[in-house]
């Protein structure tokens, strides 16, 4: 899948985690995202899988600093690079326009943060 422009960035850390059943992780996260899209992005991460690899679901809504709020949605895969350190990339339709979302994910003194890039898709 060709990757165009990098259209933003993102940061933010997971308020909460749980394990609802055996290979099975869910995330909420707050996070700041950076660029065309800037403002505050809220969701629910789904890991399936195991702690080496496996899918990701991702959910949310993006509150737009310039006033309006896109639902998000999108579905791919995460890798562990190193203990308690992720890599994820995922197809994400945000209000209804394809982008590619490149991020980490790392854990210290027992909380989750997250970072990475938006692409367009192309």
């Amino acid at each position: 899948m060709p990757v165009g422009k990098q259209i933003g960035s993102y940061s933010g850390a997971f308020s909460y985690v749980r394990y609802p059943a055996e290979g099975v992780v869910e995330g909420s996260y707050t996070g700041t995202v950076k660029g065309d899209l800037a403002g505050t992005a809220t969701g629910t991460m789904t890991f399936c899988g195991d702690f080496d690899r496996g899918t990701v679901s991702d959910l949310g809504a993006g509150y737009l600093k310039s006033g309006g709020v896109v639902p998000y949605k999108g579905q791919g895969v995460y890798w562990s690079t190193s203990q308690g350190n992720w890599e994820t990339r995922a197809a994400v339709m945000v209000d209804g326009n394809p982008c590619v979302v490149e991020g980490q994910i790392k854990m210290k003194d027992g909380t989750f943060t997250m970072s990475g890039k938006l692409f367009e898709l192309t």
